[in-house]
């Protein structure tokens, strides 16, 4: 559930790259990125799988405990008829966030309010869950933390 590039990515990618190779102008710049990915990454490492498992059993029950109001999802099938599919280009089942971004787009929740406030509560954990490990200054800066 976290974004891409993976963190991991990015600071292997700033190990591989020396400061002394880079141009006096662009030194200041990586040392910045790669300070800046560390920080991420230690937050990422010290807030654990957690905040993704809560976001997912959220989604579960939210998909479960409710049908879908018409319109249809995005599946275009009763949540009771509904059979996991595959991801286009991917061979697993459908994810609940996948699931949750394709029936966002096709408008799913737009008849029900009290579906649409629930999904909102859910993209708002999410969204404050990310920002904790990406940029808790923003949060800090904006009276959120």
């Amino acid at each position: 559930m976290r974004d891409l590039p993976l963190t991991s990515d990015l600071l292997d990618l700033a190990r591989r790259i020396s400061v002394l190779e880079l141009p006096p102008s662009e030194r200041e710049r990586h040392g910045h990125l790669s300070a800046t990915a560390e920080a991420i990454a230690a937050r990422e490492v010290e807030a654990g799988e957690g905040w993704q498992r809560e976001i997912e059993a959220a989604l579960a029950e939210f998909y479960e405990t409710a049908p879908h109001p018409n319109p249809l999802p995005a599946s275009g099938e009763r949540e009771t008829q509904a059979a996991p599919r595959a991801v286009e280009g991917e061979g697993g089942p459908m994810t609940p966030l996948v699931r949750l971004a394709a029936d966002l787009r096709n408008g799913a929740f737009e008849t029900s309010p009290s579906r649409e406030i629930a999904v909102r509560a859910i993209l708002w954990r999410l969204v404050l869950a990310k920002l904790r490990e990406a940029n808790p200054q923003f949060l800090a800066a904006n009276g959120f933390e």
